[in-house]
């Protein structure tokens, strides 16, 4: 003979003034296996609840002081009773009643006196719903515990991710700046040299609306303008006195030695900055070096080095000069618009002095030592 399967168990809080009536469901559902709670009013229903919850609540609908209905409302109103099962047992058979019952929040309705059978199916019923909702929960909770836990160890990795990006990058730009400066320190030009310059760009491509990473880029990469000063003999980049005409052709060839040393990386700052070291002595006339580019034909990047590193040569002192005069720079630059200069570019340049003017003030050299000879050509 095939042995039934005894039901669900749970926990089912009995609400009833009649102690005959609490006795008896407390009996019948203690057979079936489940854990009984009783309460003799709505407030002590209520603290039940409160203190140890319930899978279904069996509730008599009339009851003094705190009725059914108030009883069934309280419950709803709590996150706890949210899907805590209510069935209404009521000896009234009364449509409205039970319409506001359904208003309360009541999840099923049985007439006194009651089929044990029916009601014992009604409350397996209104467990399993129960158990369902607190499995739900359960899984939710779960699964926000496991998202709180896989966020907080995502926002740590990409914490630990940008850090490194910002260690790879600072240590980028400084093997940039370090290389740059061991090109100036052959050619004894001060290391605020580099910090100006290339803020001097950075200013310009600005105000020409380059977009902020483009323009931090350039300020990574204009450093290395110089670069290919490394290539040159100490017997012509030293020499205290001017070039002869052979000495200057060999001087002009660290523009394309520091092209050759810097192109063909796949990093975006060495390819800015072998444009740059190419370029940055052309001329918009044409009259630059080393291939005689014109007008647009220069890159934009070589463009902007040109007026900034001409402006800090020009106002900074050297070994082998004095540093001009800011005014008697200012003019120099201003004749030289559409010769050297790119046109815009220089006007730019001009609208953008205050800002040019705070560099300088910023970045200022140490005391240069008396003149000693002629500057290079």
């Amino acid at each position: 003979m095939e042995i039934a399967s005894r039901p669900e168990t749970g926990r089912i809080l009995v609400v009833d003034d009649e102690a005959m009536m609490r006795r008896l469901l407390e009996k019948l559902l203690r057979m079936e296996g489940y854990e009984v709670a009783l309460a003799s009013s709505g407030e002590q229903a209520l603290a039940e609840l409160s203190k140890h919850g319930a899978d279904t609540v069996l509730l008599d609908m009339r009851m003094p002081g705190m009725t059914g209905l108030d009883v069934c409302r309280q419950i709803r109103a709590h996150r706890r009773g949210l899907h805590t099962p209510v069935v209404f047992i009521t000896a009234v058979n009364d449509r409205e009643l039970r319409r506001r019952g359904m208003e309360a929040g009541a999840d099923d309705f049985l007439s006194k006196p009651f089929d044990e059978v029916e009601l014992l199916a009604r409350i397996r019923n209104c467990v399993r719903v129960k158990r369902y909702y607190d499995n739900l929960a359960q899984q939710k909770e779960q699964l926000e515990l496991a998202v709180n836990e896989r966020t907080a160890a995502l926002n740590d990795a990409i914490a630990r991710l940008t850090q490194s990006q910002l260690d790879l990058r600072n240590s980028q730009e400084e093997t940039i700046y370090r290389l740059s400066r061991a090109a100036e320190f052959r050619d004894d030009e001060t290391g605020q040299h580099l910090q100006r310059m290339s803020r001097y760009c950075q200013i310009i491509a600005r105000h020409i609306g380059l977009d902020e990473v483009t323009c931090e880029l350039l300020r990574i990469a204009s450093p290395m303008h110089d670069v290919g000063k490394l290539g040159i003999p100490d017997r012509i980049l030293l020499k205290p006195g001017r070039l002869t005409p052979d000495e200057f052709t060999i001087m002009k060839g660290h523009a394309e030695i520091g092209y050759r040393i810097l192109v063909g990386s796949d990093a975006t700052p060495l390819k800015m900055a072998a444009t740059i070291a190419h370029t940055h002595h052309e001329k918009w006339d044409g009259n630059g070096y080393p291939r005689g580019l014109k007008g647009e034909e220069i890159p934009l990047f070589g463009r902007i080095a040109a007026i900034a590193d001409v402006f800090d040569a020009l106002t900074s002192a050297r070994p082998y000069k004095p540093a001009w005069l800011l005014d008697d720079a200012l003019q120099l630059m201003r004749t030289s618009r559409g010769t050297h200069f790119d046109p815009t570019l220089i006007d730019v340049f001009f609208a953008a002095l205050p800002e040019v003017l705070a560099i300088r003030e910023r970045f200022v050299d140490a005391p240069a030592p008396h003149p000693v000879g002629e500057q290079h050509p």
